[in-house]
């Protein structure tokens, strides 16, 4: 005879058999029978003080894992709170599994107390939303969910629960919650059978790029976030063929920050050379990228000069933004084992005299040597850098020497302000043993500031580097470029005194002088459990080089900064 459980308690028994040992979430009426599922099951809870926080600590989990994470919220409020994180995931292809209280299906469009149309509202941020309406769709739903969100290019799947659902009995299928077989694998480890043979569209695919490469005298790599499980192969790849590559945002680490073979970041606040290899090169091939408009400057202006691959593993990125002249629809798991294998010559010797021209333009700026002096002191281990949104982003992704690029998490396509703080949370609970380490803005910080609450409450290595300079310096910097400095809105007239803010959350609190050294910094640093590092710097300080929206990146603003 089968067993009979509650839906809460499938559900349960199925993100256990997923090897998933937290779940973070915010209760509420619609949801508390799974709660009470939760409370019998050996998977931890973690309690975020707002949803949106629970959004971005599931977010740390999926970002440093590869597998899906869960997050549970109410209905209404719940629902709402939580919407930024998963269109912030759904934009950096996060696999999240979310689910969701609802009204009893009785209540459904009588305008209930908290309820919202969930479905309706999130369907254009996540791969897909299920509303369950009768008990036994849950058997076979999960099990799509989880695929869906975790395949493929990966992204956020919803669940929406009537409460009244949540509670009704079914019968569990014989086979089900098998650990071995349901186990994923991890997103920076890629296997494949050595045996395979390649097939037949990428074999003339092959041929054709190794045509069009051997072709070149200026052929340039353009590399994004869906291309970092290969980082080593890449590494291989530009080493080998002596190819330069740039990369996106979100492609940082993916190549050794003093490689030579790395141009660097290229787009609005990218490197000088990799900007302007973008505008003479005559052959860019495109791996795990959007070609979205912070990364290619003026879209119609964009490598004009040169013919486009583009390698990614969904169809419709492909021509979206950018005609290409040949194009591979495959996981590059799939493409580049076979390419590295290839032999072929590249001549573009010109192309490297050019660059070490480029290469001779001053970029210094102080905050360069901030973030290598505390690159250069941080403890031994794993280590995890973390960013919100703003001045401090860019300046992190410019200049800090990271390792491989699981070592890098930010928000990239939706740039939101408050990501920082919760999503290192996550990180720090699936990484125990690493260090973590969070730079916020002024502004940043006070997106998510409750959750020091949760940090706290976790007591997870974690250490908030607040870069202050009393404004959202973004904003100002392009109010002072474009605006006539007409500082409206950018300026913060008062400021909690973080050292008393951090007191009355029971978090270690110091303040960074940088141009006294580093000593006091390495303590901290060293010391386990979470701590605040307050550097205040002025507010005339930029990011640049700058490339004003709508021109093309060759089309970057050079600054002078001053001490």
């Amino acid at each position: 005879m089968r067993e009979q459980i509650t839906v809460s308690q499938y559900i349960i028994r199925f993100l256990e058999s997923k090897g998933i040992q937290w779940i973070p979430g915010v209760p509420g009426g619609t949801i508390l029978p799974l709660y009470e599922s939760l409370a019998e099951s050996r998977i931890e809870h973690v309690l975020a003080r707002h949803e949106q926080g629970a959004g971005f600590i599931a977010q740390g989990r999926a970002r440093t894992t590869g597998e899906v994470s869960a997050v549970f919220v109410s209905s209404g409020p719940g629902v709402a709170n939580l919407i930024t994180a998963v269109a912030d995931a759904q934009r950096d292809s996060i696999p999240l599994l979310v689910f969701s209280g609802q009204v009893p299906l009785a209540l459904i469009g009588t305008d209930a107390f908290q309820e919202l149309p969930t479905a309706s509202i999130v369907s254009p941020l996540v791969k897909k939303v299920y509303k369950i309406e009768e008990p036994n769709q849950i058997i076979e739903i999960l099990d799509e969910a989880y695929h869906l969100s975790g395949s493929g290019k990966m992204g956020p799947v919803w669940i929406d629960l009537p409460k009244n659902i949540q509670t009704q009995g079914i019968e569990i299928p014989d086979g089900n919650f098998n650990l071995d077989s349901l186990k994923k694998e991890e997103l920076f480890t890629t296997k494949r059978n050595e045996e395979e043979p390649a097939d037949e569209s990428l074999n003339l695919f092959l041929q054709e790029i190794k045509s069009l490469l051997e072709a070149s005298d200026f052929p340039l790599l353009y590399i994004g976030g869906g291309a970092k499980k290969e980082y080593l192969r890449l590494r291989d790849f530009v080493s080998r063929f002596q190819i330069p590559a740039v990369t996106t945002l979100m492609g940082l680490g993916i190549f050794e920050k003093n490689d030579p073979m790395n141009l660097g970041m290229m787009g609005m606040h990218g490197t000088v050379v990799a900007n302007e290899a973008l505008g003479v090169c005559d052959l860019l091939i495109a791996i795990g990228v959007r070609f979205d408009d912070r990364a290619t400057g003026a879209i119609q202006k964009f490598c004009n000069q040169a013919k486009v691959v583009h390698i990614d593993i969904d169809a419709r990125e492909i021509g979206k933004n950018k005609s290409v002249h040949l194009s591979l629809q495959k996981d590059i798991s799939e493409v580049l084992p076979f390419l590295i294998e290839e032999d072929f010559c590249i001549q573009n010797t010109k192309a490297w005299e050019q660059i070490d021209v480029w290469r001779q333009i001053p970029e210094q700026h102080p905050m360069k040597n901030i973030l290598l002096d505390f690159a250069s002191v941080l403890p031994e281990g794993d280590h995890y850098i973390l960013t919100d949104v703003g001045q401090h982003q860019m300046w992190v992704a410019q200049y800090f020497p990271f390792a491989n690029p699981k070592s890098w998490i930010t928000s990239g396509g939706q740039g939101t302000m408050g990501f920082g703080l919760p999503t290192a949370i996550g990180v720090a609970l699936s990484q125990r043993e690493a260090h973590v380490f969070c730079f916020s803005g002024d502004g940043s910080i006070m997106m998510n500031l409750q959750e020091l609450s949760t940090l706290k409450e976790q007591n997870l290595n974690v250490k908030v580097i607040l870069i202050n300079n009393e404004h959202l310096g973004l904003v100002k910097q392009q109010q002072d470029l474009f605006y006539g400095s007409k500082h409206s809105g950018s300026k913060f007239h008062f400021h909690p005194d973080f050292s008393l803010l951090c007191q009355s959350f029971g978090i270690g609190y110091s303040e960074w002088d940088w141009s006294l050294g580093t000593d006091e910094l390495q303590r901290v640093l060293e010391k386990k459990g979470p701590a605040m590092i307050e550097v205040r710097i002025p507010a005339s300080w930029g990011v640049y080089p700058f490339v004003p929206g709508g021109k093309s990146n060759q089309e970057y603003v050079l600054d002078k900064v001053t001490m």
